[in-house]
């Protein structure tokens, strides 16, 4: 299973619209909207790294109103004792 949060740049007047299409993806688990450089935080959940390609390039990037996006992917840490 990947988790990954990708920041959204949206056009001015658009991040209402691009908020609802994003939050109707079966691949997001949340979306929150921001202020600051970046006007969303898409939580997102995958099987694959693959699927995470796919989900990024072909579904998120290709919707009207998004810029630009910055993908981090969560890092699993090895537990110490």
């Amino acid at each position: 299973m990947v988790k990954s949060y990708t920041l959204a740049r949206v056009q001015p007047a658009k991040d209402k619209i691009v908020f609802n299409k994003i939050k109707k993806l079966s691949e997001v688990e949340e979306v929150i909207t921001t202020y600051g450089e970046y006007d969303l935080i898409i939580k997102v959940e995958v099987q694959t790294l693959d699927d995470l390609d796919q989900f990024v390039f072909h579904k998120l990037r290709t919707i009207e109103g998004i810029e630009a996006t910055t993908t981090l992917i969560s890092a699993r840490i090895p537990q110490t004792s």
